[in-house]
């Protein structure tokens, strides 16, 4: 591990909203086809050196990229991509946004065959080869060759350690924040992830969690009727909920609020009484009941779409109701509880993402009531079968790629996998499905225990308010960057 490092004293802007560019992407890269999509991308030159100097390019995840937001973490713009003379290019994920092959939402499941891990990942490297070409790079090993580093922070963390692992012959050096291997290798116990989520709560005000636990007892002891009329439901209910009564209608609300809570600590930096969590934390312990988990629901801005560096929130309190249809993403038979008990989000990405999670990206997670404070649901391959197979047909594949490319800890280090850097904030509900051990000395994890999720990426240094742990693991990280370049 790295010793201390100063403090980077560096001026960064509040955002990077560049203009969206399109690059004609290849529809399918593993068929004879030609066919072509417009991917829409992002690029900033301000500091590249020319031939000689870094790529960087951000991975792109399940959402959108709008150009008011452009280029997701402005730390990787004004202080590393400066520090380094980097290009930097953000390529947005196939399917997501205006990035999409074929058809529109919702999809069939035809269409979505197209939308895989390997897909985007061959994405990337022919953008980033292109990238080279445009500016003159040559050949690795050459004077005027472009080193490559991939930057991801959650599913886009993940990514960019694969990048790394799969093309080594394009990526140099791959920053992986908040990236759950481990979870996607099937390696974690489903209740690690909400039981962090719960001692995160703890940490952020103590008693939070016996007060989410008598709240959710209160609320759960309501009849149809009351519970309606307790948490101010919008009408008209979504069928499935209309069909399935006071079972789940109770199911889908506790999953709402556990959705709701993932995504208050994942935005939980600095870990201060100003957090989201800490105010939901405040408004349980002052009164524990059903009435204050109502009104997280109707007032609380919902972080379903949440692990992108952008940070966008969807309001579903609009209509001063518990709008469960504002919950659910585009497509047939959608329903709050979907692939990734963390939440989907909403509309084609959420659908695009609930398909994801339902073929290569399983994510086993669940609620015992015993280590995590919310009411017990056990998940299971068998409830997550059934819920694709009325999505989308498909049936989940949770060891394919984990089988397929090795990247479990244990393979990593056998592949002989190299220059991959695994970022964690531990209170981060992730962190318990990411890489947390440093493998190798070129497989390095950089632990930060105030950090969030990504946090490290995600927002703005310096600033008074970050914590002295997150602003070391910054500065360590640029470092082994530069390290890892010199040795190239």
């Amino acid at each position: 591990m790295l010793a201390a490092w100063a403090v980077l004293a560096v001026e960064v802007t509040a955002s990077i909203p560049r203009p969206a560019q399109y690059f004609d992407q290849l529809v399918n890269h593993f068929d004879s086809s030609s066919a072509t999509y417009r991917q829409r991308f992002y690029s900033y030159d301000g500091y590249f050196g020319g031939p000689s100097s870094p790529i960087i390019c951000i991975i792109g995840g399940e959402g959108a990229i709008p150009p008011e937001t452009g280029i997701f973490y402005p730390w990787i713009v004004d202080v590393v991509a400066k520090r380094l003379n980097a290009l930097v290019i953000e390529p947005e994920h196939r399917f997501y946004g205006e990035s999409i092959p074929v058809g529109g939402a919702p999809f069939n499941a035809s269409q979505l065959k197209l939308l895989t891990p390997d897909q985007a990942l061959a994405d990337a490297v022919h953008l980033i080869q292109w990238a080279q070409r445009a500016n003159n790079c040559t050949a690795r090993g050459t004077a005027g060759y472009c080193p490559v580093i991939t930057i991801g922070g959650s599913y886009p963390g993940y990514l960019s350690a694969m990048m790394r692992l799969r093309y080594p012959f394009v990526v140099d050096m791959a920053y992986a924040a908040s990236a759950p291997l481990t979870m996607y290798a099937q390696q974690i116990d489903q209740y690690a992830y909400y039981e962090l989520i719960t001692k995160s709560a703890e940490r952020s005000l103590p008693g939070c969690a016996a007060a989410l636990r008598s709240a959710f007892v209160d609320l759960l002891s309501l009849d149809l009727e009351s519970l309606q009329n307790e948490l101010a439901v919008c009408e008209p209910l979504p069928p499935y909920v209309e069909v399935g009564g006071l079972s789940v209608l109770q199911q889908e609300t506790a999953m709402a609020l556990a959705i709701t809570f993932a995504g208050l600590n994942m935005e939980n930096y600095p870990p201060t009484n100003a957090t989201g969590l800490h105010s939901a934390c405040a408004q349980l312990v002052a009164s524990p009941t059903a009435a204050s988990l109502s009104k997280l629901l109707r007032g609380q801005p919902n972080l379903a779409s949440r692990r992108r560096g952008e940070h966008l929130h969807a309001t579903r309190a609009s209509q001063g109701c518990f709008n469960m249809s504002g919950w659910l993403p585009a497509g047939p038979h959608a329903t709050i509880s979907s692939g990734d008990w963390s939440g989907v989000g909403t509309g084609s990405d959420g659908e695009s993402w609930d398909f994801e999670t339902c073929t290569y990206l399983v994510e086993p997670i669940g609620m015992n009531n015993v280590t995590d404070a919310f009411p017990p649901r056990l998940w299971t391959y068998e409830w997550l079968e059934s819920h694709c197979k009325a999505r989308f047909g498909v049936v989940p594949q949770p060891h394919a790629l984990v089988d397929a490319w090795g990247f479990t800890p244990e393979g990593l280090v056998a592949a002989g996998a190299s220059r991959i850097l695994f970022t964690n904030g531990l209170n981060d509900g992730w962190s318990v499905g990411s890489v947390t051990e440093t493998l190798s000395t070129t497989l390095v994890a950089i632990n930060m225990p105030n950090g969030a999720h990504h946090s490290d990426l995600s927002h703005d240094p310096p600033s008074p308010t970050d914590t002295s742990d997150v602003t070391e693991g910054r500065a360590q990280a640029l470092a082994l960057l530069q390290q890892w370049l010199h040795l190239l």
